[in-house]
């Protein structure tokens, strides 16, 4: 709603970071947001993915790429600002959660210097950016737990949804609706995982999926070339978040791994 209040140009729009755990569907919401404001930018949207982008001064120079501009690394702000200057576009700057720090100062610097320029970015946490407005996409919803569930009532779950939309040749009915409901609730309503298991189930059986879940690290993955390759199994996609921690985040997020579900902070302390 905010990028359509300004289809004119005006003051910056504070930078938006959709921020949420792996396999939430950051990146897909971000094309998608893309393709539904292209008509109100006047220079277009461009789209950025540090995915491969592995040090942080190397990251106005990929911003420049996109114009096939020629900046120097150890000042490429102020001839990027000049050329970005009177431009009315979005940025879409997707996969920051490595470059958190380096994202952050380029967007403050930027929307400074380019008073049209807009940046929605993607990230694992917010870039703590000047402004910034963090939009946390959470899971998808699922239905309730426990009891019968027909067909009808769980294709109203978005969770289901997705399942029933990602598993070839697979029709839903009321004799497997409720196990696809307990399956899917087994994935915390996660779009990634969902993905996976519907993709194994023309292969293995919808009951055979769900038997195999215990193992659901090496079960999940895509079957096919992902565009991510942290994104080829799920167990790549948690092992790209955990590199990414600190040592003492490391060391807390395995001792808190004694808990199963929610737990209070004074049994955490």
């Amino acid at each position: 709603r905010g990028l359509r209040a300004r289809p004119g140009g005006g003051p910056p729009l504070r930078p938006v970071t959709t921020t949420g755990p792996g396999g939430m569907g950051k990146t897909t919401l971000a094309l998608a947001l893309a393709d539904a404001v292209l008509p109100l930018w006047r220079d277009g949207v461009r789209f950025v993915d540090l995915a491969s982008v592995a040090e942080a001064r190397l990251l106005p120079a990929a911003v420049a790429a996109l114009f096939d501009l020629s900046v120097p690394l150890d000042d490429p702000l102020p001839p990027l600002a000049a050329f970005l200057h009177d431009r009315h576009l979005l940025f879409i700057i997707v996969n920051c959660e490595h470059l958190v720090d380096a994202a952050a100062t380029f967007a403050e610097q930027l929307l400074r210097v380019a008073p049209s320029v807009h940046i929605v970015a993607t990230s694992r946490e917010p870039l703590q950016a000047e402004g910034e407005s963090v939009h946390r996409v959470a899971a998808l919803d699922l239905p309730p737990d426990g009891g019968g569930l027909p067909a009808a009532a769980a294709l109203a779950w978005p969770a289901v949804q997705l399942f029933v939309e990602r598993a070839p040749s697979f029709t839903l009915d009321d004799t497997n609706a409720p196990l696809v409901r307990d399956l899917c609730r087994r994935l915390d309503g996660i779009p990634l995982a969902i993905e996976f298991a519907a993709a194994r189930v023309e292969a293995l059986g919808l009951a055979d999926v769900a038997r195999q879940l215990g193992g659901r690290l090496r079960l999940l993955g895509s079957g096919r070339r992902p565009s991510q390759p942290r994104h080829r199994t799920l167990r790549t996609m948690l092992d790209w978040s955990h590199e990414l921690l600190a040592p003492s985040e490391r060391e807390t997020l395995h001792r808190l791994s004694v808990f199963r579900g929610a737990f209070p902070l004074d049994a955490a302390v």
